[in-house]
């Protein structure tokens, strides 16, 4: 049976699936920018290599955590929420803050925008989200990680929720139909749920419709 730990590793190692495990409407977040030429850190579990910049194929292997890689190319660009701090919209404000009267500094693409995969050898594929800096390294310990999963089962941590939000229970926001009202999480199930799938789903046997329609690696 997965811990809750566990669990949260699954789920946020699933690049294009799941990217942030909560909102990022009001929350402020740092996605960290990394370059061709870096050497860095696996902070998964266990980091899987494919062998393509696509999460629809089998990963061949895997890349232990703590260990060093070393980026020879990077792909899937794609542009920093707002609510980053590196994004478009906050540096354009800090440059229009820092020029005054005057004009203001043009931000560069690359300022804002990071990359969902990184490839750490020849053709072997890696999630950006596993990999941290080796001066970020130092942050991604287990009893942090345990930290920061017991804030959140515990309702300690900001879940972006409207204010209606009761405790041990969930409410979104409520729009012109009415609101929405969950219960509380029901973990054991996710558990059993998540070991029942285990081996039931094979990205190879939608290849063909992928394909046909565009669609993940053959857009």
């Amino acid at each position: 049976m997965t811990s809750k730990l566990q669990r949260s590793v699954w789920f946020l190692s699933i690049p294009g699936i799941f990217v942030l495990a909560f909102s990022a409407s009001s929350m402020a977040v740092a996605i960290e920018r990394l370059a061709v030429g870096d050497s860095v850190r696996v902070a998964c579990e266990t980091a899987p290599v494919y062998a393509t910049p696509s999460a629809f194929g089998l990963p061949g292997s895997g890349i232990a955590f703590g260990e060093t890689v070393r980026i020879s190319s990077l792909a899937g660009p794609f542009e920093l929420p707002d609510s980053d701090f590196s994004s478009k919209k906050k540096l354009e404000q800090q440059a229009q803050s820092m020029a005054g009267e005057g004009t203001p500094r043009k931000v560069e693409v690359q300022e804002y925008t990071r990359h969902s995969w990184a490839d750490v050898g020849s053709s072997q594929f890696v999630p950006t989200s596993c990999l941290v800096s080796e001066k970020n390294f130092g942050d991604q310990t287990i009893e942090r990680a345990e930290e920061k999963v017991a804030d959140l089962a515990s309702g300690k941590a900001k879940r972006n929720f409207s204010e209606d939000e009761d405790e041990g229970d969930l409410r979104a926001v409520r729009g012109a139909a009415g609101g929405a009202k969950g219960g509380a999480a029901d973990y054991d199930k996710v558990d059993r749920l998540i070991v029942q799938a285990q081996g039931i789903y094979d990205p190879s046997s939608l290849s063909a419709f992928r394909k046909a329609g565009g669609l993940g690696e053959y857009k």
